[in-house]
């Protein structure tokens, strides 16, 4: 869930530009957002936001952004094209009570986790688009 934050272009440019190798967008993006995006992230080094309408805003606008095929990530906009997951981000968009009472769930589960260590590998990363470096 990504109502606050961002990312940068180079993130998402295969999306705008060459989608799945077909040199075309990702045609689930809604096009004026397509277009917005092509003109902000003219360098992959640029920054857009994850939360197109209210970025500053703690609130539902994201999932009511993937209503709308505005989601920045495809990670992100399959939520709402995923069977398994479209009822969630329907109530979420539509019912904010269900949106503030499951973040704090949420929030107190990850309060909650107490041993960082993995039996299986995992990591924390401390940059998460990389794999720690292994020293």
């Amino acid at each position: 869930m990504h109502t606050i934050g961002r990312s940068t272009c180079s993130a998402l440019q295969y999306r705008l530009y060459n989608f799945q190798g077909t040199g075309q967008p990702d045609p689930s993006i809604n096009p004026q957002y397509l277009n917005f995006l092509r003109r902000k992230c003219r360098w992959a080094s640029e920054y857009v936001d994850l939360d197109a309408t209210t970025p500053k805003t703690f609130d539902i606008d994201y999932y009511k952004n993937l209503e709308n095929n505005m989601g920045l990530l495809s990670t992100d906009q399959v939520l709402y094209s995923d069977s398994r997951t479209f009822p969630l981000v329907t109530a979420m968009a539509t019912q904010p009570p269900v949106f503030y009472s499951q973040m704090a769930v949420s929030m107190a589960k990850l309060g909650n986790i107490q041993d960082y260590s993995s039996e299986d590998g995992g990591e924390i990363r401390a940059n998460c688009n990389y794999v720690n470096p292994s020293y």
